[in-house]
């Protein structure tokens, strides 16, 4: 088992969301900057998810070349089959399912910083998962045979068709999830500040509530519409451990589907905000 495909979705991470955060990222700044929100900074953190993206690369890197090593010397052994080249292929294909027990924890442990990152609660599923391929690495010992070596190896792909598989698109659903709520969650905030502002001029004399009334009920359904789909898309993915689906892959490309409209919304909403700032701005 060279490698697992759904570590695919660890590179779709740092591109996911970059469209719609591109698109609304000059509006946002644009907004906070008018309304001189004081946003707290954050001290670097010591281990990012960028860090961590590293660390799975360099361990990918470490466990293709184990990889290669094992495949070359079970070919010569293939072909020639002496007991020193019984030996190369032992040695070589422990070190092999070592690295590969390695590359899985760190893949996982870069999925918990992401979480972590985007202030999204860290399944304990998946805990469960870094902890188990931690103590399993460990299980291979270096004087075990290759029959030992081959059996503790299909707990690994066990292990991993029923358990880690699901536990993997489940955290990649929310870490998509995070992510569009707190784009959601930051125009939120920039729209009660806008509020709080027209409410002042309003109570003040300055601005007269009409049409802005109106406004603020087109604005609030946008927002409920993005909430609803946030609901849609987490009961979507709680079928992923009923087996209803063919694959977890499936069920995870299902959950999403109500992200697209949640991108168009977001986009919406955020130029539904800088209409209402502009049009305030010209009134006062």
């Amino acid at each position: 088992m060279h490698g697992f495909d759904s570590h695919r979705g660890l590179k779709k991470i740092i591109q996911n969301m970059n469209f719609v955060k591109k698109t609304v990222l000059f509006l946002t700044l644009f907004l906070i900057s008018n309304f001189c929100f004081l946003v707290p900074k954050t001290h670097a953190q010591e281990f990012t998810f960028d860090k961590a993206y590293q660390d799975y690369v360099y361990t990918q890197t470490t466990y293709g070349r184990a990889y290669s090593d094992y495949e070359r010397a079970k070919d010569f052994y293939l072909k020639n089959q002496t007991l020193t080249l019984k030996e190369d292929v032992r040695k070589k294909t422990y070190s092999m399912l070592r690295e590969r027990d390695e590359l899985e924890r760190v893949y996982l442990a870069a999925l918990r910083i992401k979480l972590i990152e985007i202030k999204v609660a860290v399944l304990p599923k998946l805990d469960s998962e870094i902890e188990w391929y931690k103590n399993h690495k460990e299980s291979y010992k270096d004087p075990d045979p290759l029959e030992n070596l081959f059996n503790k190896s299909k707990e690994v792909e066990s292990r991993y068709k029923s358990d880690t598989y699901l536990v993997i698109y489940d955290t990649l659903f929310n870490i998509t999830l995070g992510e569009m709520s707190n784009l959601r969650v930051s125009h939120e905030e920039v729209y009660k500040s806008i509020r709080e502002n027209l409410d002042k001029n309003v109570s003040e004399g300055k601005l007269k509530i009409d049409p802005f009334n109106r406004w603020l009920t087109d604005i609030d359904l946008v927002i409920q519409n993005l909430k609803d789909n946030d609901e849609k898309a987490k009961k979507n993915i709680s079928k992923i451990y009923e087996g209803s689906f063919v694959s977890p892959l499936s069920a995870y490309n299902s959950a999403v589907v109500p992200f697209v409209s949640s991108t168009t919304l977001l986009m919406q909403l955020n130029s539904f905000l800088g209409e209402f700032l502009t049009s305030l701005e010209n009134q006062l």
